[in-house]
């Protein structure tokens, strides 16, 4: 009931500011009117035509000073509804008067059809209204002019009128259709704007034409340090230095309108990682991207935490089998420059075992690990094949270089075993394989070859003596 009673002062507003720009209209073409009927005095010989005529005209000059003067700020529907009458009565009298001159009734037509389609009245109304109008006119006609083309006319005209009351039905649909929307999207927009504000998470609208940020929550000018006084200094690039990055996303986002979870590292404040939502929408006629911000630093700080964990072996700290065969399989895949691998296994491990305790065999491989990891350099990598065997991937390394380090490297374990901190020796033995850039080697076979190597090393190797 509200919103009928909102729509009708609405529609009366619309009708009020119609009468008003025809009021204007009419007021100014009139003196031409009354110039014509004046010229029409001297030229034609009825007077009883012209008279009527300059009446006519004169009525709808007061009509309009009449409402300029005194009704413009009367927003009433009899208002309406008698100017309405008012002018088809006019049309049709001129009309009338014309038939009798020239056998047209061209004005009353035109003022229906104009009435209908600028002053639309509710339908019932304006059928009642025009209707007795009609009705006189058909009267009149009938008794002054009773011949078979009057009937043809009455026949026409009454087509005439009955289009009328269509074309003044459709237009009031629709101005109360478009009343209906346009209040559903107030408060689409309202809704919209109250669940925008309480988002809990940061939340920005962007327009997509400039870029530049429409609409922001109070946790986004927190999170991105966005005020009224800075606000044109951040825009969609703010979110995606990379153009590439942004450019991809958009054309997805043509394609599929929302995309969740997008997960993108860029420094803002104190947050590393961002996880942004997005979505395409229309606001206020404008295209508009919608961009929801969760700060996941923490969760990817947790997960690169728990990535290690996991790449780690739990003995020695050293990477475990899986990271490293996932290195070497990176170094195939790049195929760009050699490597070399170097297979390790601890030596006497059992005897160790056998006579100080698994313990004290687990120190051992502990002291050999830590000795090989205080040799790497930048972007070499030690990992825990399994037991007591170890890999060393040298990535751009040729064998003479690989050979080089072994013997750096067995020269630590030497002053090591020197300084007898353990009871037993401390030694380990190597095998090299050296990997060219365009071999197609699998890695189970490189690492076979390494190990083939170091089990010839070993065997030539004497055995040390416990004392």
């Amino acid at each position: 009931m509200k919103q009928i009673n909102d729509f009708d002062k609405h529609h009366q507003s619309i009708l009020s500011y119609r009468l008003k720009l025809s009021s204007i209209t009419l007021l100014a073409g009139y003196p031409l009117f009354l110039l014509a009927d004046i010229s029409m005095f001297r030229t034609l010989d009825n007077p009883s035509y012209v008279l009527p005529l300059a009446f006519v005209h004169l009525l709808g000059m007061l009509m309009s000073v009449c409402y300029l003067l005194f009704f413009q700020k009367l927003h009433l529907s009899a208002l309406s509804c008698t100017y309405n009458m008012l002018f088809i009565a006019q049309g049709a009298f001129s009309s009338f008067n014309s038939y009798q001159q020239e056998g047209n009734m061209y004005a009353y037509l035109i003022i229906l059809l104009a009435c209908a389609a600028l002053l639309p009245i509710k339908p019932l109304l304006y059928f009642l209204l025009a209707g007795t109008v009609h009705i006189l006119l058909l009267s009149g006609l009938y008794i002054y002019f009773p011949d078979a083309l009057t009937i043809i006319m009455l026949i026409n005209v009454t087509g005439g009128m009955i289009v009328s009351a269509l074309i003044n039905l459709s237009f009031y649909h629709y101005l109360r259709k478009d009343y209906s929307s346009q209040i559903q999207l107030k408060e689409e927009k309202r809704n919209f704007k109250s669940l925008f504000f309480a988002n809990p998470q940061p939340v920005v609208l962007i327009c997509l034409n400039t870029e530049n940020i429409i609409l922001y929550n109070k946790q986004a000018g927190e999170f991105f340090g966005i005020s009224s006084d800075n606000i044109t200094s951040f825009s969609l690039s703010f979110f995606f230095p990379d153009q590439d990055e942004l450019q991809l996303l958009l054309g997805q986002l043509k394609n599929e309108v929302k995309i969740e979870n997008y997960i993108t590292h860029h420094q803002v404040h104190h947050a590393n990682w961002m996880m942004l939502n997005f979505e395409l929408l229309n606001y206020n006629k404008k295209d508009a991207l919608l961009i929801s911000v969760a700060d996941v630093t923490n969760f990817k700080r947790i997960e690169q935490e728990l990535q290690e964990h996991a790449n780690r072996d739990a003995l020695t700290g050293v990477f475990n089998r899986r990271a490293g065969i996932q290195f070497i399989e990176n170094l195939i895949e790049q195929g760009k420059h050699p490597f070399c691998l170097c297979f390790v296994d601890v030596n006497n491990l059992k005897q160790v075992n056998d006579r100080y305790g698994h313990n004290e065999g687990d120190q051992l491989i502990q002291l050999i690990a830590s000795t090989i990891v205080s040799t790497l350099r930048k972007d070499e990598y030690l990992f825990r094949y399994g037991g007591d065997e170890f890999i060393i991937l040298l990535p751009k390394k040729t064998r003479s270089q690989a050979e080089k380090f072994i013997v750096i490297l067995k020269d630590k374990l030497t002053l090591l075993d020197e300084t007898e901190i353990k009871p037993y020796p401390i030694s380990a033995s190597f095998g090299i394989h050296h990997q060219a850039p365009d071999s197609t080697l699998p890695v189970s076979e490189m690492i076979k070859l390494a190990d083939q190597e170091m089990y010839r090393a070993k065997q030539q190797q004497k055995q040390v003596q416990f004392q």
